[in-house]
């Protein structure tokens, strides 16, 4: 597997040509957007199959760092992450996890994660307040906007803003492979204006969940140059990702980590 891959399709004349690199080796193996990767400070990655998330999360920032995640429930619910009591290893989904789909974090050494297998990860910053989210994105919380919810609360709880954040679209399932029913796509054309160019046509229609979560956090205010997307499908990919759909519900799951390795704490 090459160190660089680039695919052919500009996902936006306005926006980076969708890209990813695949570094690291056995279970520190990952997935990186050269969009975040430019951020001095930042890890951020996309775990792949047979890939560990604290052992990359730690090749990544060159230390071991704790885990926050959610239980995830496709709705557009954000929080904010605590620091595990313990930090040596990560809270994950435990019966104590926060229910929702976008987690913030905003001190550094703290990753927050989110976990996948065809749905969308999105990874957010903003380099001046040193604030970061990640989040779970499938079709029903891209109908509710989840991606725009964690911008929101990254404004208004930390000052972020919009106009200086970076966003990273991890691998999911492509338009290529995502076939759904008519009720999908109502939903989804009801969700937002601009969402018809989301919608491919077909013997059955097929749905661009990136583009959607692109349009959404452009119009919470990120200049579509600051986002970018990894170009990868889950479902075209069995050598490095996982798919439930491939798999008919059989899969494991992926992680979308992000974490400030330097910075100030911000005050909640």
């Amino acid at each position: 597997m090459p160190g660089d891959m680039s695919i052919a399709r500009p996902a936006s004349a306005r926006s980076p040509t969708d890209a990813a690199s695949v570094v690291g080796s056995g279970p520190a193996r990952r997935i990186e957007v050269p969009i975040l990767s430019q951020v001095a400070g930042l890890a951020h990655l996309f775990t792949v199959r047979g890939s560990e998330a604290p052992v990359a999360l730690a090749e990544a920032a060159g230390r071991a760092l704790p885990i926050v995640s959610m239980k995830q429930v496709h709705g557009a619910e954000v929080h904010v992450a605590d620091r595990p009591a313990s930090r040596a290893a990560p809270s994950s989904a435990s019966a104590h996890a926060p229910v929702g789909d976008a987690l913030v974090v905003a001190e550094p050494g703290v990753a927050v994660a989110v976990w996948v297998a065809d749905c969308v990860p999105v990874l957010l910053c903003d380099e001046t307040t040193h604030t970061a989210a990640a989040v779970h994105a499938g079709w029903r919380g891209t109908v509710k906007g989840v991606v725009g919810s964690a911008i929101a609360v990254l404004r208004s709880r930390f000052g972020a803003d919009p106009g200086r954040m970076r966003v990273a679209i991890g691998p999911c399932i492509g338009p290529c492979c995502f076939e759904v029913g008519d009720e999908v796509v109502e939903a989804l054309l009801a969700a937002f204006p601009g969402a018809e160019g989301c919608v491919l046509p077909g013997t059955r229609r097929r749905i661009d969940l990136v583009e959607a979560n692109r349009l959404q956090a452009e119009a919470a205010g990120v200049p579509a140059e600051r986002i970018q997307a990894s170009g990868l499908c889950t479902v075209c990919r069995p050598d490095l990702l996982e798919s439930y759909r491939r798999g008919r519900g059989t899969c494991g799951r992926m992680a979308g980590l992000i974490a400030w390795n330097t910075g100030r704490e911000v005050a909640a």
